[in-house]
């Protein structure tokens, strides 16, 4: 099913607005006490949690008595799951394994999806079709086989390669089922961090220039298509040393109106939106600084990952005394550049990735943080769990949750979500 229109083209509804030059620290106060102070949409929020950011931006933006244009207040938020539904480096590895948008030669490619692991079966329920062990130097073999097939075949031609040209080839349907699968299994073996960084290392071998157009491109697929649940099986014709082996991915890719709005009054109320994410900084900088998504952030207010680029091509290798934006490098990230600056915690933190609870926990002062309701880690569930309780009477609440249906990409406006494929709303347990 295509989805509904403003899905995909909000932006473009809100680029006048965001365009515009915002009511900032230029404007006089008399200007600013001719007409009332910017107001959030009421569009899909959960009401008590509108209300409360609605509460603080007004104490604490250029409207009150109280504002330091020399040290603006900022909001941390994550990009995935939080400004967007979905994960803008899931969907770009998705669109590269579909495309086969891969340029390194057989045995580099092989030193870039090894990881450190033993000869050991790798743990439950990480097995063949049969049911039998497999371990990872087999997984990584066979990959690289099939990688080696394809590469022979299609390596002349220019990327992307389109999927009609690819959907039949026994090799492409094996390669994309082993890869979601070895990223799926490093996630269980080193955690969801290392994965993160192992799908990033993926661009090596491209120029910046090629990962923006290959981003793009993802961006615009996976928009436009269905949120689906995926099986990809590997076939039995490519059975090689691990067996044949299969792997569920998820399709999801939608803009957030309500994050796009909320930037926007953010913005024009003096307080600056920091994006700090896991993802590849260029992924989230191609969606975040676009007037045409309708999000029109400042780059240098957009902090990801980072890999060292040599002679314009990017190496698998991250970027020397520059945290890795999860756990802890995301809090050092925010300390550095804007708590050690501005003499302050951020005023809003706004959580959908599972690697953010050590800012939750480094910010006890910040007095307001919206969790999306999603399946997360456990470190961040024990927040979302907190978050679902009504807060004790007299107290004012900190944490608020932010219901979402995963079947449509939209917000609800309520605590709960609709996960994926049910139709029965849920709190975090």
């Amino acid at each position: 099913m295509r989805p509904v229109l403003h899905r995909r083209t909000f932006g473009l509804g809100l680029t006048a607005l965001l365009a515009a030059p915002t009511a900032g620290r230029a404007t006089s106060i008399p200007d600013l006490m001719d007409r009332p102070p910017p107001e959030l949409e009421e569009l899909k929020w959960h009401p008590p949690l509108r209300e409360a950011i609605q509460a603080l931006i007004n104490a604490h933006g250029h409207y009150s008595d109280t504002y330091n244009g020399n040290a603006p207040p900022y909001v941390v938020m994550d990009w995935n799951n939080t400004a967007i539904v979905g994960d803008v480096q899931q969907t770009l590895f998705l669109f590269m394994l579909e495309h086969f948008c891969f340029l390194l030669p057989a045995q580099k490619f092989r030193s870039l999806i090894h990881v450190h692991a033993s000869s050991h079966p790798l743990p439950v329920p990480f097995a063949n079709l049969a049911g039998q062990p497999v371990t990872f130097p087999d997984l990584v073999s066979d990959i690289v086989e099939d990688y080696s097939a394809l590469a022979a075949r299609y390596g002349h031609m220019p990327h992307p390669i389109a999927r009609e040209e690819l959907q039949d080839n026994p090799a492409m349907l094996a390669f994309r089922a082993r890869m979601a699968f070895c990223h799926q299994a490093v996630a269980a073996l080193h955690g969801p961090d290392a994965a993160q960084q192992w799908l990033i290392r993926l661009v090596a071998g491209q120029t910046q220039t090629d990962v923006i157009t290959l981003s793009r491109a993802a961006n615009e697929w996976c928009l436009g298509a269905s949120i689906s649940n995926q099986r990809w099986v590997c076939p039995a014709s490519r059975p090689g040393k691990a067996g044949p082996v299969q792997a569920d991915i998820t399709q999801m890719l939608r803009l957030t109106p309500e994050m796009g709005n909320l930037l926007q009054i953010l913005q024009e109320h003096g307080i600056d939106p920091i994006i700090c994410s896991s993802a590849l900084e260029d992924l989230i900088a191609l969606f975040a600084t676009s007037a045409e998504y309708g999000y029109n952030l400042r780059h240098e207010h957009v902090f990801g990952a980072r890999l060292v680029e040599r002679k314009g091509v990017m190496e698998p290798t991250e970027v020397s005394h520059y945290p890795f934006p999860a756990g802890v490098g995301k809090t050092e990230l925010i300390r550095l550049h804007f708590e050690q600056k501005r003499k302050q915690p951020p005023l809003m933190i706004f959580a959908g990735e599972s690697s953010t609870a050590n800012l939750l926990k480094s910010f006890p002062d910040t007095p307001l943080c919206c969790l999306i309701n999603r399946k997360q880690s456990e470190d961040m569930e024990v927040f979302l769990r907190e978050a679902a309780q009504p807060a004790p009477a007299g107290t004012p609440r900190r944490l608020y949750l932010q219901g979402r249906d995963e079947n449509t990409g939209e917000w609800r406006p309520h605590t709960s979500s609709l996960l994926l494929g049910s139709t029965t709303p849920t709190l975090p347990a």
